[in-house]
């Protein structure tokens, strides 16, 4: 499966491209669970592992949290499509069913990331159900990369972060999406509100971006970027005692980013952090990751929020 007939979804490390009316569902730190029309198709969880990897550790662990849900785990030989589409993984399968409930799974091992990541599709007792899509879904899986960043895409956003800014928080909210970044004092927030034909209604894109991303205090002017309509916002110079406090990082500095996408109805916006002013070249380094993903969706999928 190619993005292209598909949808990428990319957080905290981990990326794959699952079909196109399929939507997270659940998100967690290091936890995915995506849904379908039909409800819960696929299930997926991470983590680094420290020391040796054992395959027997992890199927012993995952058997008591399926016996939690009344479910009984058995090891499970995945087809010859599943193992050629994980050549690049230790892998080790299973399977549970539990009344109307029935998933199967690997459990999977990088070894040049040392990432483990149990990753399981569900389906009614009898049938494939979301399983009989999984080939091109795991072919797609991965779990680092090489450039010294880090891909985030979910629902209609994506970005390209430099990967020393962890996740701190996020919240999908109706009409409104926040992902927040750190790397010690600095801070990547990122926006994303609809319907923006709305939010615009009786303001403009500056005055919008210092009610809604509360950003009072920054003096906002139209972007020198062609394209969408924007605006930055930067501090303003409020005398020598500030610029003093600010140039010692005694006084939090932000710079700000909003921009208007009329064709896809939806505003975006970055707000940069720091005790110090904040670096020009890492401003342009989010804007450029930072955007809305290709519309590829069939009739009936699940629309963004």
């Amino acid at each position: 499966m190619r993005p292209a007939n598909g949808k990428e979804i990319a957080w905290n490390g981990i990326r794959f491209v699952v079909p196109a009316e399929w939507e997270p569902g659940r998100i967690g730190p290091r936890h995915l669970v995506v849904e379908s029309e039909a409800g819960p198709a696929m299930e997926i969880k991470w983590g680094t592992v420290k020391g040796r990897f054992s395959r027997r550790d992890h199927l012993r662990r995952l058997s008591k949290l399926t016996r939690a849900r009344g479910a009984t785990l058995r090891e499970w030989a995945p087809p010859q499509g599943w193992l050629r589409a994980l050549t690049r993984f230790e892998c080790a399968g299973f399977a549970w069913e539990a009344g109307s409930e029935a998933a199967v799974g690997v459990i999977l091992h990088c070894p040049a990331c040392r990432t483990a990541s149990v990753v399981q599709f569900f389906q009614p007792p009898g049938r494939s159900g979301a399983a009989g899509q999984a080939v091109p879904v795991l072919a797609s899986l991965r779990d680092h990369r090489d450039d010294g960043c880090v891909a985030w895409a979910v629902y209609d956003i994506f970005a390209l972060l430099p990967s020393g800014f962890a996740l701190a928080q996020h919240r999908f909210q109706a009409g409104r999406f926040f992902l927040e970044f750190r790397a010690g004092r600095r801070t990547i927030g990122l926006f994303r509100w609809a319907p923006a034909a709305v939010l615009l209604r009786d303001r403009d894109l500056s005055r919008f971006a210092e009610t809604a991303a509360g950003l009072e205090g920054l003096e906002f002017r139209a972007a020198a970027a062609a394209g969408d309509p924007a605006v930055e916002g930067r501090e303003r110079d409020e005398g020598c005692a500030r610029r003093l406090a600010s140039s010692l990082g005694l006084r939090r500095v932000r710079a700000a980013r909003i921009w208007h996408i009329p064709g896809r109805n939806r505003i975006l916006g970055i707000v940069v952090a720091g005790r110090f002013a904040v670096d020009p070249a890492l401003m342009e380094t989010v804007r450029g990751g930072y955007g809305l993903a290709e519309e590829s969706r069939p009739p009936g999928a699940h629309q963004p929020r």
